[in-house]
C-alpha cells in the first residue's frame, strides 16, 4: 500500500509540473514591459525634480561660498594692514635706534676731542 501511494504521488507531482508555462512567460513579459515603461516615465519625472532641487541648492551654495570668500578676503586685507603697520613701527623704531646710536658715537667723539 505504501508503495502504491508513493508511486501515485510521484506520478501526480511529475504531471503537475509539466504545465504549459509559455502563456505565463508571455504575460510576465507584457507586465514587465508595462512596469518598465512606468518606471522610465517616473524616473524621468524624478530626475527633472532632482535637477530643479539641485539647481536651487547650487544657487544657495554659490551664495554661501561667495559670502565665505568675501569674509576670507576681508580677513586677509586686515591681516596685511596689520603686518604693514607692524613693519612701519619696526622700521621707525630701528631708525630711531640708529639715530640714537649715531648721536651717542658723535657725542663720545666730541668729548674725546675736548679732553
Amino acid at each position: 500500500m505504501k508503495k502504491l501511494f508513493f508511486l501515485f504521488f510521484t506520478i501526480i507531482s511529475i504531471t503537475a509540473s509539466a504545465q504549459d508555462i509559455s502563456k505565463g512567460v508571455d504575460g510576465m513579459r507584457k507586465q514587465l514591459a508595462k512596469d518598465m515603461a512606468s518606471y522610465d516615465s517616473s524616473k524621468k519625472i524624478a530626475d527633472s525634480m532632482m535637477l530643479i532641487n539641485y539647481s536651487r541648492y547650487d544657487s544657495v551654495d554659490m551664495a554661501r561660498n561667495n559670502r565665505n570668500l568675501d569674509a576670507l578676503v576681508s580677513t586677509m586685507k586686515e591681516r596685511d594692514q596689520k603686518q604693514k603697520q607692524g613693519m612701519w613701527l619696526r622700521l621707525f623704531f630701528g631708525v630711531a635706534l640708529l639715530g640714537v646710536g649715531i648721536f651717542g658715537v658723535l657725542r663720545k667723539r666730541k668729548n674725546k676731542n675736548i679732553q
